[in-house]
């Protein structure tokens, strides 16, 4: 089994501690730096727009996978699609709420 690991983060100029598998925080990582954001800002976006009855954590957990999840389904684009380009986080966080 593997083990969670605790880190320190920021959000919102706070200080609090997150326990996620190290493949969860690699994961993470991987996300911001395919979308050019930090963590901090990610992790923020996350909180601003998840369900209140889940944590952050949670909130997070649930993130990734639907960001994963999302960049490997095939979705063909239909014609009625009235945007050219649709973000990925943004498409994630809608999962959440």
């Amino acid at each position: 089994m593997t083990s969670l690991s605790n880190r320190v983060i920021t959000i919102y100029n706070r200080k609090t501690s997150m326990r996620l598998a190290p493949a969860e925080w690699e994961a993470i990582e991987t996300i911001c730096k395919r979308e050019n954001i930090s963590r901090k800002t990610l992790f923020e976006l996350i909180d601003m727009n998840r369900d209140e009855r889940l944590g952050l954590t949670s909130s997070i957990r649930l993130f990734s996978i639907i960001y994963y999840k999302n960049s490997i389904s095939n979705k063909p684009k239909t014609d009625n699609d009235s945007t050219d380009f649709i973000n990925p986080i943004f498409e994630a966080i809608k999962g959440i709420v």
